[in-house]
């Protein structure tokens, strides 16, 4: 009973009587695919209204900060310096404390990061210079964290690998309230791409402490075990558990000790939640990696119990080619299985961009280039159209036993999650029913949501490697490489091609509706398509 008066009393003092509780997702990219996303609008404090994306979405919580408040967000990858600039207005002319906490291990995480503190530093030496405070920290979870951890395994050529701190989520507090009252987590990393291309969301819970207390637990187990300064002065985060209140959002984290031995699992909250499909129901997965056998297994599992529910799959470009068996990709695996076991409700898709191909340098041929294909990067379940299970958590055996993931559960039957459950099935059903056009394009359209089946991914996937393996070819497609518009003049220049080899090239390119010739500004030229 004094257990039960305690968690209302901290519910309670972190509560902001002055705004209603709510939850909100935002999508990338530029607000998402479907109509009903990406047309909303956030209005700032100087009365602008702007659109709802991802970026902005950071942008409008530091804004509508109290002055006094603190902010600590733990992200694995940033490189919105925009979002970035807000924190550090924020921290400047609001006197606002910022913890940034970011992933360390990798070495491109290293050198984003390095940049970042030379940011920070500049506001700091800028605050000084104007008289105006600046409390800005920023850590890094370092692979020596990691190995210290068991959060390591060695490949088979003897590679060491560690664990990331993949997480993206952030909390923030109200002045000389040591309770949070409002947070967001999600699939989406502050950066351009995540805000301009990627398929991502975000969701925002408003002024509810039962959910931000969860993740400031997870924050400061972070900081406190795994994390080394980088900016500014580290002192430990007070750890303080707490455990999902009854009504609202639960979140699972897999850096949470399950007992002295073992890490919470994630995987067997997911297997549970696939079991709940019901015999009439259905089960929609957005998923960037599928590589773990075992939740592809339950779904086959699942399906097959019941035969009258619809389970369809909505998978990320690189997800079709299962060529290397050692990348473990299991959305063909599992659409063979399916067909060898009888299952007949299972539908997969993936999203396709013809324009993701070409010469990979390091493989040294013509391949999926994965940073190109514009991710489809969500870690989405959707159960029943009334449960879904959102976060950073890749299904794979790296999202369960290397990284430090985490993943929220909504349910229709609590107050505000059913919206935030229609508008993620609004975005699955925007891509699953956008299939890749035949038509000539008449225009670049990249980004413009396109999917196909595995049977025709992997017919374009051929066809997109025997085109570019024409040296010709690869010569006019990298040309335009980066949403470059060259006339046919300029083509020549760089290519160097004689005129009869251009024109069979472009020709080539064109009747594949991989690049496109049309007018910019009265001048005729050629862009990629898609």
């Amino acid at each position: 009973m004094l257990k039960g008066f305690v968690v209302a009393f901290v519910f309670l003092l972190g509560l902001n009587a002055a705004n209603a509780d709510d939850i909100n997702i935002y999508f990338g990219p530029k607000g998402g695919f479907s109509p009903v996303n990406n047309s909303r609008k956030l209005v700032f404090s100087d009365n602008i209204s702007r659109k709802a994306t991802l970026s902005n979405s950071i942008k409008y919580a530091f804004d509508k900060l109290e002055p006094g408040s603190t902010a600590k967000i733990a992200m694995y990858s940033m490189s919105d310096y925009g979002c970035l600039d807000a924190m550090i207005k924020a921290a400047s002319d609001k006197n606002v404390k910022v913890l940034l906490l970011l992933d360390g291990v990798t070495s491109w995480a290293k050198e984003s990061r390095d940049k970042i503190a030379n940011v920070i530093e500049k506001g700091a030496i800028k605050a000084k210079e104007d008289g105006k405070p600046f409390d800005f920290t920023l850590a890094a979870v370092t692979d020596k964290a990691m190995k210290r951890n068991k959060r390591e395994a060695t490949l088979d050529d003897g590679t060491v690998i560690y664990g990331t701190m993949h997480e993206k989520f952030g909390i923030f507090y109200a002045p000389d309230n040591p309770v949070p009252h409002s947070c967001f987590n999600g699939s989406a990393n502050i950066s351009v791409t995540s805000d301009q291309i990627y398929g991502e969301n975000r969701v925002f819970f408003d002024n509810q402490p039962a959910v931000a207390r969860q993740l400031a637990e997870e924050f400061a187990r972070l900081w406190n075990e795994y994390s080394e300064v980088v900016f500014g002065e580290w002192i430990p985060e007070k750890y303080i558990e707490a455990s999902p209140v009854p009504g609202y959002t639960g979140i699972v984290f897999n850096s949470e000790p399950k007992n002295e031995l073992e890490l919470t699992r994630i995987d067997s909250e997911l297997i549970s939640m696939i079991g709940r499909v019901k015999p009439e129901g259905s089960l929609d997965l957005g998923m960037f990696s599928l590589t773990r056998t075992e939740l592809a297994e339950a779904i086959l599992l699942a399906a097959a119990r019941n035969p009258n529910a619809k389970f369809r799959l909505l998978l990320d470009h690189a997800q079709l080619n299962d060529e290397d068996p050692k990348e473990g990709k299991l959305g063909p695996w599992l659409e063979k299985q399916a067909k060898e076991r009888n299952i007949s409700n299972i539908q997969v898709r993936y999203r396709f961009r013809k324009n993701a191909y070409g010469y990979d340098s390091e493989k040294k041929k013509v391949g999926l280039i994965s940073y190109l294909s514009l991710f489809w990067h969500h870690k989405n379940l959707c159960v029943n159209n009334n449960e879904l299970a959102v976060g950073s958590y890749n299904w794979s055996n790296s999202g369960e036993f290397l990284n430090f993931e985490n993943v929220m559960f909504f349910n229709a039957l609590y107050e505000h999650n059913q919206k935030i459950i229609d508008a993620f099935k609004a975005e699955f059903e925007h891509l699953w029913n956008s299939e890749m056009s035949k038509k000539m394009a008449d225009g670049p359209k990249k980004g413009e949501p396109q999917t196909v089946t595995l049977a025709e991914g992997k017919a374009l996937h051929n066809k997109m490697i025997k085109l570019l393996s024409n040296k010709n070819n690869q010569k006019v497609h990298s040309a335009l490489d980066r949403e470059a518009f060259k006339t046919y003049d300029e083509l020549k220049k760089e290519t160097k091609l004689s005129d009869k080899n251009l024109k069979k090239a472009l020709n080539n390119l064109v009747s594949a509706n991989v690049i496109v010739k049309y007018a910019k500004k009265d001048v005729e030229g050629y862009s990629q398509a898609d």
